[in-house]
């Protein structure tokens, strides 16, 4: 039996067997916990024969992720719309505070605020409950895009909603409904 000689071991006094150096059942002297196999959650996930391997069409992972920053571009140029709007009312303090404020209470803030400005003019208000109306569509349709795909088609994705249907969502679905998110980042940067 080989011991710890160094005492580089968490052991009380007592000989700890040594196998290649690292005391067997302690960390490494590096305070490393020894490595060990990981189990492969996805079995088989990555080991596709060459045979097997589908190329995924690079527009739709294209539009995919298009899709998912026009939303940000969304909420950006929102938070900062309201930021000019406070600033002109003479509110300095920061959008959201310490965490980010979801899309429908920036919306709720700015038509606040466009209320307070135009009092006479509730043309911009039903602007702004229309806009609201398709971001809340447009918000079911990206967290099905983004948290229920499952697989991809030539040109479409497999997803499963709340319910765990199955729903086919084409490439002219994803590009139609991120042009509908730019064309409502350019109205709220003009209210």
């Amino acid at each position: 039996m080989v011991t710890d000689s160094n005492r580089t071991s968490a052991s009380t006094e007592l000989p700890t067997s040594v196998d290649d150096g690292t005391p067997a059942g302690h960390p490494t002297p590096a305070g490393e916990p020894p490595t060990l196999p990981q189990p492969d959650l996805f079995l088989g996930a990555h080991e596709q024969a060459d045979g097997d391997a589908r190329p995924h069409n690079p527009a739709l992972l294209a539009s995919i992720g298009e899709l998912i920053l026009a939303w940000g571009h969304l909420e950006q140029t929102t938070a900062e719309k309201l930021a000019v709007m406070r600033k002109a009312f003479g509110d300095v303090r920061a959008v959201g505070g310490r965490t980010r404020p979801t899309m429908q209470k920036l919306l709720a803030e700015l038509r606040a605020l466009v209320a307070m400005r135009d009092r006479h003019d509730k043309q911009v208000l039903t602007v702004i409950a229309e806009i609201d109306g398709a971001l809340q569509r447009i918000a079911q349709f990206r967290l099905l895009v983004v948290e229920g795909a499952q697989d991809l088609e030539d040109d479409a994705v497999l997803c499963r909603d709340t319910k765990n249907s199955a729903i086919r969502i084409e490439l002219m679905e994803i590009v139609r409904e991120t042009t509908q998110l730019d064309r409502i980042r350019h109205q709220i940067a003009g209210i």
